[in-house]
């Protein structure tokens, strides 16, 4: 597979989207923002001023980034806008497969909902070793959530890619790959070429990939960020199209780009 078989566009993920031509991607794979950053009366976090054990100790900073952060109106209408997009360059029973936590995932599946994306399963992802819960106000969040949808209607979706025997060979005693997955935080070795805040590991990505996709078909991610699913993808003979808006991560995904092998 040669180089441009794993294209990255530096750019807005709507104005780049309207650019692809429609049902002409196989597959999506994406990590888009959750809105964590910031919402409609978001309070300020006063523990956090006063507890130097976190501040000061542990260096703790929450995710605060200007693409993480949208009004609940602007949330709600830039996912239908993405997902939209989404549906119309991806071919029909095509994966669409989107990440996201309790701040985003039922918005998420709502709007896929309200565009007649048949939703199949949902992914849990438990994150063993997830940070703690450091305002003592809630229960620690340890996974996040995959939303696995078609790009067909509920009554009309059929033949989508699952590729359920390889899959089984991932799992203990090859038994059926349940849908809540294991999977350690990313490792300090994958983020060898700069930092993420919510950086995916690479065998979250390779399950994705293989249990999701064929190869030689074309994924895309509109919310590249540091690339892991474009590195994944690259990993195992699939061509991809990543979209990053921010310079700093765009560098990033690039060199570890650069840096994938073939492995098959």
């Amino acid at each position: 597979m040669s180089e441009n078989r794993n294209q990255l566009i530096l750019g807005d993920c709507l104005e780049q989207l309207a650019k692809i031509p429609s049902g002409s991607v196989d597959h999506c794979l994406t990590d888009p923002p959750y809105n964590i950053s910031g919402y409609d009366g978001k309070k300020s976090i006063g523990w956090l001023k006063t507890n130097s054990t976190w501040s000061d100790e542990k260096n703790f900073s929450k995710i605060d980034q200007s693409w993480d952060s949208f009004s609940n109106d602007e949330y709600a209408e830039f996912n239908l806008a993405w997902i939209q997009e989404v549906k119309r360059i991806v071919k029909p029973n095509g994966n669409i497969l989107i990440f996201g936590s309790y701040h985003n995932i039922y918005l998420v599946g709502e709007i896929c909902r309200k565009l007649d994306l048949r939703i199949v399963n949902s992914i849990i992802w438990y994150k063993r070793n997830a940070f703690p819960n450091i305002t003592q106000r809630m229960l620690c969040e340890s996974t996040e959530q995959i939303i696995w949808a078609v790009n067909g209607s509920q009554k009309k979706a059929k033949n989508w890619t699952f590729n359920y025997q390889l899959l089984k060979t991932m799992t203990e005693n090859g038994k059926q790959m349940r849908n809540m997955w294991d999977i350690p935080m990313t490792p300090t070795r994958e983020r060898s070429h700069g930092k993420h805040p919510s950086q995916k590991p690479l065998e979250l990505g390779k399950r994705l990939i293989l249990g999701f996709s064929n190869p030689g078909d074309l994924i895309i991610d509109p919310f590249a960020g540091s690339g892991t699913f474009l590195c994944s993808a690259k990993m195992y003979g699939r061509a991809s199209i990543g979209i990053e808006r921010d310079p700093s991560y765009f560098d990033i995904c690039q060199n570890r780009l650069h840096a994938t092998e073939i492995l098959n």
